[in-house]
């Protein structure tokens, strides 16, 4: 029995298909490593009141929907996303990254992260940054209190 080209084409072409998806799914669970000499940049935005709080209204405005009202990666749209979003809560995670690599990260994207680089100003980033430290101490000291 003679196949038909393009049942024989299917056929040929669904061991690549496969492994295309087992690609995807390598690249999904990829770690996400910055470049070490974005690791090693310091954060020239000194914490203040002021800025905590224009940050805070960022990341209510652009963060809170996949990472979380309090940045545990548990927003409404966490779920529906192929990677889960960063934990800003996990204290050992944060402890191991740097403001520059955080930095670095919000500024590049990586899907389904966006890139905020032409979006928000580098002062910003850094206050951001200085939120995301700000939220893992929030929830270490809420973490204590429970404890307690």
């Amino acid at each position: 029995m003679r196949m038909k080209g393009a049942s024989f084409a299917a056929i040929l072409l669904l061991p690549i298909s496969w492994g295309m998806a087992g690609a995807a799914q390598d690249q999904r669970n990829a770690p996400w490593e910055a470049p070490e000499a974005a690791k090693q940049v310091k954060n020239p935005v000194k914490v203040t009141k002021e800025g905590l709080a224009a940050a805070a209204k960022l990341f209510r405005m652009d963060c809170m929907t996949c990472h979380g009202e309090t940045g545990a990666g548990d927003g409404p749209a966490a779920e529906s996303l192929i990677r889960r979003p960063a934990d800003f809560t996990d204290e050992k995670m944060m402890s191991e990254a740097t403001d520059g690599e955080l930095f670095w990260k919000m500024t590049k994207g990586r899907t389904p992260m966006p890139s905020w680089e032409d979006q928000l100003s580098e002062t910003e980033r850094w206050e951001l940054v200085n939120y995301l430290r700000k939220l893992t101490e929030d929830a270490a000291a809420a973490m204590k209190e429970k404890s307690q």
